[in-house]
C-alpha cells in the first residue's frame, strides 16, 4: 500500500493531488484523486480537505483487506515454500522427524515456526499424536493471535498416521535420511489402540463396556499372545 501527493507541474500529465496505490494478491489496485475542484463554487481548501481525506480512507480500507487477505490465506493455504510431505494445510506448523527431547531416539513431531524459531512438540511414549497436535495448534494460535473460533477448527484437522509416513519415504527416497520404520512407533499408538478396542468388544460379544476394560482386555490378549511366541 502506498499513498502518494504530487504538486502542481510535478506530472507532465498535469495531475496533481493524491494517488493511491495497492497490490493484493497479485492484483493491482489504484485510485487518483485530483485537487482541480469540480467547479468553483467549490472552495478550494474545503475540496482540499475532502480529497485528503478520501485519500487516507481509501488507503486504510486497502490496508485492511491486504490484511484480511494474508490472515485467511495464512490459515488456509500452505506456504509456497513448504517443502515435500510437511505441510499441514496451513501456514505456522509442519510436519518433522528427527531425535526427541528426552533420548536421542528419532521419532516424529510437530513444529511451530516463528521467525526462524522452531518449537517442537513431540510423539513419544507420553504424548500421543493428538495431544501433540492439540499442544501445537493451541500454541500456534497464541503466537500468531489467532482467533479462537480458528484454532477450534483446526484443532479439528489432526494429521493422519499416513501423512508422517509419507514425509518418512520422502526423508528417506529423495533426501539421503535412513529413518527406521520405528520412528512411526508413536504415531500409530492410537491407531493400534482403537483396533485392541474394537477387536475386545467383538471377542467379548459388547460384554465389556467402557475404554479401561476394554484396554485392559487388549492388553491381556496381547501379553498370552505374546507369552504363546
Amino acid at each position: 500500500m502506498a499513498i502518494n501527493f504530487y504538486e502542481k507541474g510535478e506530472l507532465s500529465s498535469g495531475f496533481h493531488g493524491w494517488r493511491v496505490v495497492a497490490t493484493i494478491r497479485g492484483k493491482r489496485y489504484q485510485k487518483y484523486f485530483s485537487l482541480n475542484p469540480p467547479n468553483t463554487r467549490v472552495p478550494q481548501k474545503l475540496w482540499h480537505q475532502y480529497q485528503e481525506t478520501r485519500a487516507r480512507y481509501y488507503d486504510a480500507r486497502y490496508m485492511a483487506r491486504s490484511a484480511a487477505v494474508q490472515y485467511l490465506d495464512f490459515i488456509n493455504k500452505e506456504h509456497p515454500r513448504t517443502r515435500p510431505h510437511r505441510g499441514v494445510g496451513f501456514q505456522g506448523i509442519t510436519l518433522g522427524m528427527g531425535t526427541g527431547r528426552r533420548t536421542a531416539q528419532e521419532v516424529c513431531y510437530f513444529s511451530v515456526n516463528k521467525r526462524g524459531a522452531a518449537t517442537k512438540f513431540y510423539i513419544d511414549e507420553k504424548v500421543a499424536l493428538s495431544q501433540a497436535w492439540e499442544q501445537a495448534v493451541s500454541h500456534w494460535g497464541e503466537i500468531y493471535e489467532i482467533r479462537q473460533k480458528d484454532v477450534a477448527e483446526k484443532l479439528k484437522l489432526i494429521p493422519s498416521p499416513a501423512q508422517f509416513k509419507a514425509l518418512r519415504k520422502q526423508l528417506n527416497d529423495h533426501e539421503g535420511h535412513d529413518l527406521p520404520p520405528s520412528v512411526l512407533h508413536h504415531v500409530y499408538a492410537e491407531q493400534r489402540s482403537q483396533l485392541n478396542k474394537k477387536k475386545a468388544r467383538e471377542d467379548t460379544g459388547g460384554r465389556l463396556n467402557g475404554d479401561e476394560f476394554l484396554t485392559m482386555y487388549a492388553n491381556l490378549e496381547r501379553e498370552v499372545s505374546e507369552y504363546r511366541k
